[in-house]
């Protein structure tokens, strides 16, 4: 499936492309063609003319075409300098040497306006066409394998050019966004599962100049739970965007990670003062998300450096939060988000390093995935005890709850244990098959979510692109 070339890449990529070829052809082409039409003591406006056309064709289309032109930073400002010293005062003298050399044939076709500006307007018609080839992202793909079994894989997305930042299935499972990076600039692609049918949302940044603050650059992605909007949270700023355009609606000050809850409320990790000294517990705000206003403050000291080790929680009515009071703490707290009340306090034994946190599909029970032995632990909320301890192998770094199982991602795997005893009873595997070595370093959990309903997952396979497995049952 390809849409491309589309609007997008035709007003922002290719058209100031053309833009700045055609300014900065004019002046190398005025100069160069002016300098050698004096030096050979010929007509002028032949001379402008084919270095002008040299310049835009074999000086700067080779260069602008080049997706590293696309590419800041020093080490690019120094490829592009070297190429326009090597082909732009070559092509300019070669151009106005050739086109006096043209006009000067007795029967030259060149002696007429018009015929220049038909060649002139086919070197545009060939810029643009190279321009929208080589610059267009390829189209989104969504394949759907033959597979069967308790955990069926039903859908591989590729296309997704790099490493996937974050993942967000709709409440039933139908449509995934994923927040990707090309060349500096980030994009939210969102894919419909069902049609196979993809939309790309680039107006991501509130500054019509293109400058990126702490407000813009994108952490976390979050369907509504009726799926019309998408919340991106930023590190300074939380923007509630209107589908399928993805204008901000809302602009709220929150930080990295962001919950949309039932009873249309929104939950957010406070801001962060990046110019603080030393940060500020970060608590977390409920907000309106008819209105924009701020309801309550949950007292709360989440400060990390990675949104990914955010121990958080949301029942699947999204009735429900939980979130332990500091990251390394001995008490966790659940509360109703519509009724703004605490409804249960978890007493864990000593300070213990919390992971992951997950519902159970009826929200009555949550698992705890803990630092130390045993690293999870089944707590019922109306007791606030435990009642299961399971023993894993290896830390859990990410944990859902659904019909089919517990969900415990590990190094380059997501488990499905058994919620009576921890027993594995399948594994999703996110890593090409490979030797094992004891020296293999352990790589960070890649992005994942689970669709609100409970029965679809989503995660990033590196190498692969993004895998749809069926994990939970519909009711």
């Amino acid at each position: 499936m390809t849409l491309f070339p589309d609007a997008d890449t035709l007003l922002q990529l290719v058209l100031p492309k053309l833009l700045r070829m055609t300014a900065f052809s004019a002046v190398v082409g005025g100069v160069v063609g002016g300098m050698v039409a004096a030096v050979a003591r010929r007509p002028l406006r032949p001379a402008l003319w084919g270095s002008f056309v040299a310049v835009f064709l074999f000086g700067l289309l080779p260069i602008e075409a080049n997706p590293a032109s696309l590419i800041g930073g020093p080490y690019a400002g120094l490829w592009l300098g070297f190429m326009v010293l090597m082909l732009v005062p070559a092509a300019a003298i070669a151009g106005a040497v050739l086109g006096l050399i043209s006009a000067a044939l007795p029967r030259s076709p060149l002696h007429q306006p018009r015929q220049r500006a038909g060649i002139t307007l086919a070197g545009y018609l060939i810029s643009a066409l190279v321009l929208t080839v080589s610059l267009s992202p390829p189209g989104i793909s969504v394949r759907v394998p033959e597979s069967s079994g308790s955990f069926p894989l039903v859908a591989e997305v590729s296309g997704i050019e790099s490493p996937p930042l974050d993942l967000a299935l709709s409440a039933d499972g139908h449509r995934l966004a994923v927040l990707s990076v090309r060349y500096g600039r980030q994009q939210v692609d969102i894919v419909d599962l069902t049609t196979r049918k993809q939309h790309r949302i680039r107006n991501l940044h509130g500054k019509p100049d293109g400058r990126q603050t702490l407000a813009d650059i994108l952490s976390t992605l979050a369907f509504t739970a009726d799926g019309q909007e998408l919340v991106t949270a930023a590190v300074e700023q939380v923007q509630v965007r209107t589908l399928p355009e993805g204008r901000p609606r809302l602009r709220l000050a929150g930080g990295e990670v962001a919950y949309p809850m039932a009873d249309d409320r929104l939950v957010t990790l406070a801001s962060l003062d990046a110019s603080a000294g030393s940060p500020a517990p970060r608590s977390l705000q409920v907000w309106d998300l008819s209105s924009g206003r701020r309801l309550q403050s949950l007292a709360a000291d989440l400060n990390t450096l990675d949104r990914n080790t955010v121990p958080v929680a949301m029942s699947t009515d999204r009735r429900l939060l939980a979130f332990p009071h500091r990251i390394r703490n001995d008490r966790i707290e659940v509360w109703n988000i519509g009724e703004g009340r605490l409804i249960s306090n978890l007493e864990l034994e000593g300070r213990q390093g919390i992971r992951a946190l997950a519902f159970s599909p009826d929200g009555r029970q949550l698992a705890l995935a803990l630092d130390q032995t045993p690293p999870l632990t089944i707590w019922d909320l109306a007791a606030a005890s435990p009642i299961r301890m399971l023993n894993t192998a290896d830390p859990v770094h990410q944990l859902y709850w659904t019909t089919g199982g517990l969900l415990a991602g590990y190094d380059g795997a997501i488990r499905v244990l058994s919620v009576q005893n921890g027993a594995v009873l399948h594994t999703l595997q996110l890593r090409s098959p490979g030797p094992s070595s004891p020296a293999r370093p352990r790589l960070p959990m890649q992005p994942s979510s689970l669709s609100g309903d409970g029965n679809t997952l989503a995660a990033h396979f590196p190498g692969h692109g993004i895998g749809i497995w069926r994990v939970g049952q519909a009711e």
